[in-house]
């Protein structure tokens, strides 16, 4: 799987990694913009509008979490130095699952806001757990 992630990345796995991972971040930026409209809170545009285009971002963020986690995973695996980025990355996904859970289900929806709050949080430490030193030059 090593060597696929490495083919498909051109020989670049760190660097795919912390676009795609800088990526996410910003979409998830623009995800708390968004529902910072849907409550009401910034009233920019129509809150129908503003939730309809944080779900179909939030389904691309999806895609591209699980895309990056299977990627570290089949190059980098868990190395001990990394304790806290995996244990965010992990809570990451798990946070993402129950959020996707509550959304398809239609119970549980006054939990969203604070599993949207947690996810971003937890991706925001997975970002700054490593890809500060990837762009110093420490990878």
């Amino acid at each position: 799987m090593e060597d696929f992630v490495v083919d498909l990345t051109r020989g670049n796995p760190s660097s795919v990694k912390t676009v795609l991972a800088s990526v996410i971040l910003a979409l998830a930026v623009y995800q708390l913009l968004l529902a910072a409209i849907g409550y009401r809170k910034l009233p920019l545009i129509s809150e129908q509008a503003a939730f309809f285009t944080h779900r179909a971002s939030g389904d691309a963020i999806a895609v591209l979490i699980v895309f990056v986690a299977l990627m570290c995973l089949a190059v980098f695996g868990f190395e001990g130095d990394y304790a806290l980025h995996i244990a965010a990355a992990i809570g990451a996904l798990v946070v993402l699952a129950i959020k996707i859970a509550v959304v398809r289900s239609g119970k549980g929806g006054q939990f969203l806001p604070y599993l949207g709050t947690l996810l971003f949080l937890l991706l925001a430490i997975t970002w700054f757990t490593v890809v500060p030193d990837f762009l110093a030059g420490e990878d």
